[in-house]
């Protein structure tokens, strides 16, 4: 839930084979686990290139993942978690960070650019991965030459980009950016309200709060290098699998449970808000994406419930973030019907009782539980037999009739208006279950033209050699 606290990390995040390398490097290191994780995260999607998609109802989403550590200068440790995780890909994929890793984001439009040209076979560049330790000085440059921003929103959203001047013409096809930034609260926080962060340049990035979690001794500190070597080979296995993979499918039962429960608490996270709403518009696309990630780093083409409750963890943390360091961004709560509601539903045929309603969400009052269970058409009330006290309710859910299969509806290139809402289910109360249908697969639209597919193997093959 929702709260202006200090984030804190939920244990699904670190689910995986991504999840187990964090969780043992956090024995070497002061960084935050976020921090690395998030760091992870952004090499992974940018080392397995533009190919791998996850298919949606209208159109491929793209992987790149574009983390912001804030933190305090010193205290944050912001340094020490993406250095941490740096270790571990250069370990593992040599060859990518030696070709495709630039520290310092380019300081004007047409230097982004030619960083993505130098690294481009017939016009199709080669997957780059930014890490910017001073993101306040990279936004302070992009206030100052606006084709930076553009130029951002296209690589995000995977769309060409040209440069033209009447010197140079620098044509991009299907660029794919990571970015990684650094930041403190105060700097990030000063952009709130600003041009770009409304345009939809800075919500394309993914805050997320670093702090320093632990103090190892300075002296006798455990050597981490047969580790890093370990698991860079882990990572490098990963990552040799992802590139073979064209499309992540997410299963008709899975995009059920993806709409009634993860695509409610996301929107309940991100709506009623306007200061919250500029920074979180893309959690949606970001959920899709990050589900991705985390089923590619299980060897997986088909994405599962358990990949979108990892995303769905970060998008939180990413959320309280905002909340945390924009003190404007007050937290409205918004997202705790979606939360009950959810928990009804996992609970299965057997239920939830109000008391264990109330355990888990202990700020929810039974007047406040009632008015959220008798508004869900879908949540039948029990009441059960009495104790000695005030008899408990009982809260079953009972699935919808599935006429019309419901969608992952988001944009394959998601607009900077986010993703539309669904059409909302007519009410309907009942004690019984309903057959089930079976629905139409999802359909993929895959646009990429075979000679664009053929440079992209070609690119990978020359510049992503991890063996």
């Amino acid at each position: 839930m929702l709260t202006n606290e200090m984030p804190q990390a939920d244990a699904a995040m670190f689910t995986g084979p991504l999840g187990d390398i964090v969780n043992e490097l956090d024995n070497y290191t002061e960084g935050s686990k976020v921090g690395v994780l998030v760091t992870l995260l952004s090499g992974f999607s940018a080392s397995i290139g533009s190919i791998p998609t996850v298919g949606t109802g209208k159109g491929a989403m793209p992987l790149s993942f574009w983390p912001i550590l804030v933190g305090p200068t010193g205290a944050g440790r912001k340094g020490t978690a993406t250095g941490m995780a740096m270790k571990v890909i250069e370990s593992g994929l040599g060859g990518f960070a030696d070709a495709c890793v630039v520290y310092g984001c380019p300081a004007t439009g047409l230097g982004f650019a030619a960083e993505l040209t130098e690294r481009s076979i017939r016009g199709v560049t080669a997957p780059v991965m930014f890490i910017e330790e001073e993101m306040d000085t990279f936004i302070a440059n992009a206030r100052r030459d606006t084709k930076i921003g553009t130029y951002l929103r296209k690589a995000w959203d995977g769309a060409g980009i040209s440069h033209k001047t009447s010197q140079t013409d620098l044509v991009i096809k299907k660029p794919h950016v990571a970015v990684v930034g650094h930041i403190q609260p105060r700097n990030w926080g000063a952009i709130s309200g600003s041009k770009d962060a409304t345009g939809g340049t800075y919500n394309r990035f993914f805050p997320v709060w670093v702090i320093q979690s632990k103090k190892l001794p300075v002296f006798g500190e455990k050597n981490a290098d047969q580790a890093i070597e370990r698991l860079g080979a882990k990572l490098r296995r990963i990552v040799n699998f992802a590139q073979e993979v064209t499309e992540i499918k997410v299963p008709d039962k899975v995009a059920r449970v993806f709409e009634s429960k993860h695509r409610e608490i996301c929107d309940a996270l991100t709506t009623g808000n306007e200061q919250l709403g500029q920074y979180t518009e893309r959690a949606m696309a970001y959920m899709i994406r990050l589900a991705g990630l985390y089923a590619l780093a299980e060897t997986r083409t088909e994405v599962t419930v358990a990949d979108f409750d990892a995303a769905l963890a970060l998008i939180t943390y990413m959320v309280e973030t905002v909340t945390y360091t924009l003190p404007e961004a007050e937290a409205s709560g918004n997202d705790i019907p979606a939360r009950v509601l959810a928990f009804i539903q996992e609970a299965g045929e057997e239920g939830a009782t109000s008391s264990e309603v109330q355990r888990r969400f202990q700020r929810v009052r039974a007047a406040e539980l009632r008015a959220i269970t008798e508004a869900s058409p879908f949540v039948v009330e029990t009441k059960m037999r009495s104790e000695g006290g005030r008899p408990a309710t009982l809260y079953t859910w009972v699935e919808p009739a599935e006429s019309d299969e419901p969608r992952v509806e988001t944009e394959g290139l998601p607009a900077a208006d986010g993703v539309p809402a669904q059409p909302q289910q007519p009410k309907r109360r009942s004690r019984t279950r309903k057959p089930k249908q079976e629905p139409e697969a999802l359909p993929a639209e895959f646009v990429e033209a075979a000679d664009h597919a053929v440079v992209e193997l070609e690119v990978r093959d020359g510049l992503l050699a991890t063996a």
